[in-house]
């Protein structure tokens, strides 16, 4: 299951780069908003990963705190987005 959710954050990246240039080219609100949905779930797919790593190596545990944190403030970062005109 780890490697699919690692594969799957593998293929975010590229995916969240080309959205990213789709809403810097074109100023597409929709573009912007996909790219910041693929991003939390990339991070959301890695924290699994980094936590069943974590269980062998004590240091992992603040990475696994940190991506937690940048999720966590991503969601109401992208909440916020929608209260306010783009």
């Amino acid at each position: 299951m780890t490697l699919v959710l690692f594969v799957y954050f593998l293929v975010t990246v590229p995916v969240f780069l080309g959205l990213a240039l789709v809403a810097q080219l074109s100023r597409a609100a929709w573009a912007k908003r996909a790219g910041e949905v693929v991003l939390l779930t990339g991070v959301a797919a890695l924290i699994p990963v980094v936590l069943d790593r974590a269980v062998d190596r004590p240091v992992l545990w603040l990475f696994v705190a940190l991506l937690a944190v940048v999720l966590v403030f991503g969601v109401v970062m992208h909440v916020r987005s929608y209260r306010r005109p783009s």
